[in-house]
């Protein structure tokens, strides 16, 4: 019974191809997180249609810019002006 819903799930290309894709991805992340040296800076950026938002982590800091900017470039600057200021 498992074999035949595998088989069909399997079968319809898109979904194969999501679901690969979702395991290479999750599997990218397990390496990222077990290895030391990647942890100690990582980022994310996206696009939310009213602009771009983001975060980072750099020297086990926790950087993150809710506020939307124009482009990515102008999000990068943001948060390394945020990385360089002095902690209160």
């Amino acid at each position: 019974m498992i074999d035949w819903l595998v088989n069909k799930i399997f079968w319809w290309t898109p979904l194969r191809n999501a679901l690969l894709a979702e395991a290479t991805f999750y599997n990218s992340l397990t390496r990222i997180m077990n290895d030391p040296e990647s942890m100690k800076t990582a980022s994310a950026m996206w696009d939310e249609g009213d602009g771009w938002r983001g975060w980072a982590i750099e020297g086990g800091k926790y950087y993150f810019n809710d506020i939307p900017e124009h482009d990515m470039i102008d999000l990068m600057q943001s948060l390394d002006e945020m990385h360089g200021q002095k902690s209160l």
